[in-house]
């Protein structure tokens, strides 16, 4: 814990230099952006478009998980589903998540839905490929001892698979939250009236460098919140039967 506080002060402390060498247009201070931040949250502007954001977030990282989680395990279990997906997914990995949010906007409308479609489809494919090289490597050997202990399918997925697919379950749901931040942002400055992404396009049109460090603030923080409080303890939980590694 003192490793990431210290890290975190050495880059505000690299922040807070570089805007000593550059004007307040180009790079406003910590404290400067510490200060738009608390006023925009004094006016009632932050919680209503964070709010927004956190809803597509999580409804686009639920879809992508849905979708991802079991064409990955599927494809990591089965070599006939592996040679048949393994192309389609590599397709819908490399197709720019801008067509994504295009298509669904024409095809849904300018809607929530459309917007939750648009983050879902752009991040599964990750995920679904984070899945397939995970499951890859469970021991097949616990099913071989199973099978000889006449365990029911049941069990076997129970008791075998699924704590062995778990920890790569846990990974690529972090892995899918950072990408579906990014493709929330893209969605919003495209199609939505509100959300952090369109607050941080409309403070670039208007060239305003302390607003868009502000509500980039405001997004680190709230990902870190995320990450380390919610993420982490709930992965601590989880896994507090496995032994701890030490070199």
């Amino acid at each position: 814990m003192l490793l990431k506080l210290g890290s975190m002060l050495a880059v505000v402390a690299a922040w807070f230099g570089l805007s000593l060498l550059l004007p307040d247009t180009v790079l406003p201070g910590p404290w400067e952006t510490l200060k738009v931040l608390t006023e925009n949250v004094v006016d009632g502007q932050v919680h209503e478009h964070l709010l927004a954001t956190l809803g597509r977030v999580l409804g686009g990282l639920a879809l992508a998980m849905a979708v991802g989680v079991p064409v990955g395990i599927v494809m990591g279990l089965n070599r006939f589903a592996e040679k048949t997906l393994d192309v389609w997914v590599m397709v819908a990995l490399t197709v720019p998540s801008l067509c994504y949010a295009i298509l669904a906007f024409i095809w849904i409308g300018l809607n929530e839905t459309a917007a939750i479609v648009a983050i879902g489809l752009t991040s599964a494919p990750s995920i679904a490929i984070n899945l397939w090289e995970g499951v890859k490597n469970i021991d097949t050997r616990l099913f071989k001892m199973a099978r000889v202990f006449n365990a029911s399918r049941w069990v076997i997925v129970r008791r075998v698979l699924f704590p062995q697919v778990l920890p790569y379950i846990m990974a690529s749901l972090r892995f899918g939250l950072g990408i579906v931040w990014k493709i929330t942002v893209l969605v919003e400055l495209l199609g939505r009236p509100d959300g952090v992404g369109f607050q941080l396009f409309y403070w670039y049109q208007l060239a305003d460098m302390g607003q868009v460090l502000a509500w980039t603030l405001l997004f680190t923080l709230v990902m870190l919140f995320i990450e380390l409080v919610i993420l982490q303890r709930l992965e601590r939980r989880l896994f507090a039967w496995r032994p701890e590694v030490r070199l």
